[in-house]
């Protein structure tokens, strides 16, 4: 998160060394969109809870082609990234704007008439000073190396209004490598808006970097006019959200106040799980439900989906690294997508938040025991035919739900395998070698993604270090296949 990376200190912070800051500009002068309201864009209910936040930031690692070792490769990629970041720009203005506060009204809204743009650090780690932040150990360790990865993605202070929506940092590694990073407002834009968005850059990118692959017809254009979000109570709506999460504006957090250390404290690795793996898991939660109910209706049963799969995998992981025991209840906390799920239905190209969060509980006891895989299959189906029954259902308490919940005793998954992040990602030098999100604090968050083989998942997963063996175990045990009574 923003503010965490500002504070980076020790090895590798010192390591990397600032080159330049510019300011990339949209490449066309904004124009306000219809609804936009002169170069404002106003929140939806859906963006509102999110302005509390810090930043989400992404990192890319990627291997340069080889060159004469002058540095060349490098300013070359680095001069692409930011003639199509301005093309990109463009047409997703919102990423260009601020993140204001009119008093007079009480709305948060994005500005897009105040210089719009985005800071973008050149940046390198010097040979032979590089306290091992080169990139084939930092794209191969299964443990991340968490001050290396906050020091590769560039500060985005949110704490008060006026605050920008977007920063890059390109950092130069040793051994050839280059390190995008990537620091965007979580109030302006969901995963889906941001993957959507960095599709369209890397394709401008590898288009040769001056026009926009949008512009083109090629790629879907982006809309912003949250008139389309239809909530009942409308504005107000949003802005009676927005008195709740934040009270105090324009201060817009107090997160300076909270403590990070907990960051550095907490163990991060990833884990790829291939589609065998992930068929074996199908197949072996399909084995424990046929077990339980042989009914003919059961075997008509909607199939597990990859990510509940997961999610529950994960769940299950959780309680066993955390000794979580019978009579604990624990809960597994996840967002899901609206854009076809309200009405009117949301297009794809929303560049906004069209997102609600699902809950689902369980006792640890039945997660630990022998099915608690399907147990917790079954929790996280419940909340989500919770959400397809009544989308809009419960989302004004939403905040003060999540408030009362357990944090020792809660598990999170962010993001999605249908992100399939690799090849999104490829601005014209390969796919990169690793992406990872780098804002993760909770202890027990996991985040999804589309790995770098086909049918391929990421996992990267947050923990106490004291307490990943036991939840890599359980997660790779999904490559052992066993009979059905012998899976928990």
């Amino acid at each position: 998160m923003g503010e965490a990376a500002n504070n980076v200190t020790g090895a590798a912070a010192a390591a990397v060394r600032v080159l330049a800051e510019t300011r990339v500009a949209p490449a066309l002068a904004p124009t306000a969109e219809s609804g936009g309201g002169g170069g404002r864009v106003k929140l939806s209910f859906f963006d509102t809870p999110w302005v509390v936040l810090p930043p989400i930031q992404r990192v890319f690692l990627y291997a340069l082609p080889a060159g004469a070792g002058d540095g060349a490769e490098f300013h070359a990629a680095v001069t692409r990234l930011k003639d199509s970041l301005a093309a990109t720009l463009a047409l997703y203005l919102p990423l260009a704007g601020k993140l204001a506060y009119a008093a007079e009204t009480g709305d948060v809204f994005i500005d897009l008439a105040d210089d719009p743009g985005v800071a973008f650090i050149e940046a390198e780690v010097a040979a032979g000073d590089d306290h091992g932040m080169d990139l084939r150990r930092l794209a191969a360790d299964e443990a991340h190396d968490i001050p290396a990865f906050l020091a590769l993605v560039p500060p985005l202070d949110t704490r008060v209004l006026p605050a920008p929506v977007l920063s890059v940092q390109a950092t130069r590694l040793p051994g050839g490598g280059l390190a995008l990073g990537v620091s965007v407002h979580h109030a302006v834009a969901d995963g889906q808006a941001v993957w959507r968005f960095v599709s369209a850059w890397a394709a401008a990118a590898r288009d040769g970097g001056s026009g926009s692959p949008v512009a083109k017809g090629a790629l879907t254009p982006p809309h912003y006019d949250r008139s389309v979000v239809q909530v009942p109570g409308g504005d107000e709506f949003a802005r009676e959200m927005l008195r709740k999460v934040a009270p105090n504006l324009p201060v817009a957090s107090t997160i300076k106040d909270f403590d990070f250390s907990q960051r550095f404290q907490l163990g991060r690795r990833t884990f790829y799980l291939a589609a065998d793996d992930i068929q074996s898991l199908k197949r072996r939660i399909d084995e424990l439900a046929a077990a339980e109910d042989s009914s003919a209706a059961a075997k008509k049963a909607k199939p597990v989906s990859t990510f509940v799969a997961l999610a529950a995998l994960g769940w299950t992981a959780f309680v066993r690294a955390k000794s979580l025991a019978a009579g604990d209840d624990t809960y597994l906390v996840f967002l899901a997508d609206l854009r076809t799920r309200i009405n009117p239905p949301v297009a794809d190209g929303y560049l906004g938040n069209c997102i609600k969060g699902c809950l689902a509980s369980a006792d640890a006891g039945d997660l630990a025991g022998e099915r608690g895989l399907l147990a917790a299959c079954r929790a996280v189906q419940a909340a989500v035919a919770e959400m397809e029954a009544a989308p809009l259902g419960g989302t004004e308490q939403w905040i003060q739900r999540m408030m009362t919940l357990p944090f020792q005793r809660l598990c999170n998954v962010a993001a999605s395998p249908r992100f399939r992040v690799y090849e999104a990602s490829d601005f014209g030098f390969g796919r990169p070698a690793r992406v990872e999100l780098v804002s993760m604090n909770h202890d027990g968050e996991m985040v999804l993604v589309g790995g770098r083989g086909d049918g391929e998942v990421q996992v990267s997963v947050s923990l106490d270090p004291a307490r990943m063996e036991v939840f890599k175990a359980h997660v790779l045990a999904v490559a052992d296949p066993a009979p059905a009574g012998e899976v928990n």
